[in-house]
């Protein structure tokens, strides 16, 4: 098995390190779009706010509000209304995506969700068997938390008591004791926990490390074992866990031109994205391009030809 991936602050920032010489701003005509949709996800969660940040970046670019955020349960619930018509482009992960993966390509690989099972340092819980039976925040019906988290939980062959919260509601929950548990699939630093962080709560991440490699051998090629750092959550341990790459997906039929400019700008601009939206800096020509086993929309995949990472 691979060794495991360390996703700390310094590793984002080196990963950042190969889009400085494309900050340049994007000349290239822009297509007459309007009224795109793009699918996020609810309070507290990384899809909310990168997906505000990035369709700042685009109607920019584009010179006019061509592109609309739309809140929603994250990744599912993305996927089905991408499916539906009812959203123009969405965040999801690999996992989510791969049953319709002839239906819904990528523009690119955005960066990687990270796994984080977070409770109070005092509650004594090191393990995912630890919580058996007992109430966790397993996130919200149609959000790739719940979606991977039950993998998870069938993986280990535990039962927790789930509960429908969002990120934020799961972080309140956490602190005044109405669960044992929070389960988050996002990116670092996700805004939920460092909320928690900033109420000066004592959290504790639970080690996955078995759970990583059981999941791992249950669905392959759709996860990576990774390690949640120290430096990016301050004072908190250094902790083994699972991820899985989150992509900006659209409908087959997304025209082509629409697909390689925002393709571009998003690539482009990931340095200014980076400065207010920390999970910007794993994107780079070469990464973003790795979106298998979902295919590159076309559109896309000429930018990328054209770049040549």
């Amino acid at each position: 098995m691979a060794p495991a991936r360390e996703l700390s602050r310094r590793a984002l920032l080196a990963a950042g390190v190969g889009v400085v010489a494309l900050s340049a701003c994007d000349t290239s005509p822009s297509p007459d779009v309007r009224g795109l949709r793009l699918a996020t996800g609810p309070e507290g969660a990384t899809y909310r706010e990168s997906g505000a940040a990035l369709t700042e970046l685009w109607n920019e670019t584009l010179g006019r509000r061509a592109v609309e955020v739309v809140f929603t349960e994250a990744s599912v619930d993305n996927v089905r209304l991408l499916l539906s018509d009812e959203v123009d482009l969405a965040y999801a992960n690999v996992d989510v995506l791969l049953s319709h993966r002839d239906e819904t390509p990528a523009l690119l690989r955005i960066f990687d969700s990270v796994v984080h099972l977070v409770t109070l340092r005092e509650s004594g819980i090191r393990t995912l068997q630890d919580l058996a039976g007992r109430p966790v925040a397993m996130g919200l019906p149609g959000s790739g938390t719940r979606f991977t988290g039950g993998r998870m939980l069938a993986a280990a062959g535990v039962e927790v008591e789930e509960l429908d919260l969002g990120q934020k509601e799961a972080a309140r929950a956490l602190v005044a004791g109405e669960v044992d548990a929070v389960a988050s699939l996002t990116a670092m630093p996700t805004p939920a926990i460092a909320w928690l962080l900033d109420q000066d709560a004592e959290i504790h991440f639970v080690d996955l490390g078995a759970e990583a490699e059981a999941i791992q051998r249950a669905h392959p090629g759709e996860y990576l074992p990774v390690t949640i750092s120290g430096t990016v959550y301050p004072g908190v341990a250094t902790t083994r866990t699972l991820a899985v790459p989150t992509l900006l997906a659209v409908r087959r039929e997304f025209p082509d031109d629409v697909a390689t400019k925002l393709t571009g700008t998003t690539v482009r601009g990931a340095g200014r994205l980076a400065r207010t939206r920390p999970e910007a800096y794993q994107i780079n020509p070469r990464t973003a391009a790795a979106t298998a086993p979902i295919p590159l929309h076309p559109g896309a995949a000429r930018w990328f030809r054209e770049v040549k990472p």
